[in-house]
C-alpha cells in the first residue's frame, strides 16, 4: 500500500461549520475556523492511497 497523503475533517467549537483539510498543512497548528474565527478541532482523519 502506497499511502501519499492525509486529511482531516475539522469542526469549528463556536460555530459548528465544518472543513476539510490536508493533514501535512495543520500539524502542529491551531486552525481557525474561517467564519468566526474560533478554534477548529480534528474529529479524524483519513489518508488517500495511490493504486
Amino acid at each position: 500500500m502506497d499511502t501519499t497523503s492525509s486529511t482531516g475533517w475539522w469542526v469549528c467549537t463556536g460555530c459548528g461549520v465544518e472543513a476539510e483539510l490536508p493533514v501535512a498543512a495543520t500539524a502542529g497548528c491551531e486552525v481557525p475556523c474561517p467564519d468566526c474565527a474560533e478554534p477548529m478541532t480534528e474529529s479524524w482523519r483519513w489518508e488517500s492511497v495511490a493504486a
